[in-house]
């Protein structure tokens, strides 16, 4: 009885990679990105404009790209891209003015 325990534990472990070993899901992707951006402000009003690359072993992603204020890290916009068979992906999106004198950032917040 033990013995067989320990081969159903063995066989369980050898499926989800068990002590040293790495375990991915079916829905799990692999992926690089980058993303760069400009605003553009006038009085009140702002304007980002997003590109950006993914490469990875997908055929499509859906990245949403965070654009926050550089000095307080507030969020100040925010856009999702639906990529599919390419590898770039860009746009733009309207951003909470004023705009700090730091100026801002983009980050990739999501990638599914």
């Amino acid at each position: 009885m033990g013995v067989l325990g320990l081969l159903g534990l063995l066989a369980v472990l050898s499926l989800i990679g068990g002590p040293g070993g790495s375990a991915s899901s079916p829905a799990s992707k692999s992926y690089r990105t980058n993303v760069d951006c400009q605003v553009n402000t006038v009085g009140s009003q702002g304007t980002v404009t997003i590109s950006g690359t993914i490469t990875g072993d997908a055929t499509r992603y859906s990245v949403t790209v965070e654009v926050l204020d550089a000095a307080s890290q507030q969020r100040i916009g925010v856009q999702t891209f639906e990529v599919r068979g390419t590898t770039t992906f860009g746009g733009t999106t309207g951003a909470q003015a004023p705009i700090g004198p730091a100026g801002i950032e983009c980050k990739i917040a999501k990638v599914v």
